[in-house]
């Protein structure tokens, strides 16, 4: 029993050491990375942002901005990330919107409530 408990152990702790980077490590990457754009070595900018993609970004304010540049450096600008529920929120109302405007549009010309190509999308459904 004591080496099977060994034996998990032993493979289970270095797995979970690894999957987090610590700060000094992670500290360290971004100074490595910080010379290489110094010295132009793309390379080595690549190499480093690789292994800082997923880790924490740090709250010092000189290393989140070198954080930042070596990301930015490998890989381009990023994507600014888009909260969903509230995009689907607007889309629902102004599809309601849009559906109300098209019957009130119908009531008052139907002719060209039907020939208007989004009201008749929207009122044949």
């Amino acid at each position: 029993m004591i080496r099977v408990c060994l034996l998990i152990f032993t493979f289970f702790v270095p797995t979970v050491l690894l999957a987090e980077m610590s700060d000094v490590r992670r500290n360290t990457l971004i100074n490595i990375c910080d010379t290489a754009q110094k010295s132009s070595d793309l390379g080595t900018i690549r190499t480093i942002a690789n292994q800082l993609k997923n880790a924490d970004r740090p709250s010092d304010l000189v290393l989140s901005k070198k954080y930042d540049e070596c990301l930015l450096i490998a890989f381009g600008k990023s994507k600014a990330s888009i909260d969903i529920d509230p995009l689907l929120k607007k889309i629902n109302e102004t599809a309601a919107e849009l559906h109300d405007d098209c019957r009130t549009l119908l009531n008052a010309s139907p002719e060209v409530a039907i020939n208007h190509p989004i009201c008749k999308g929207v009122l044949v459904k």
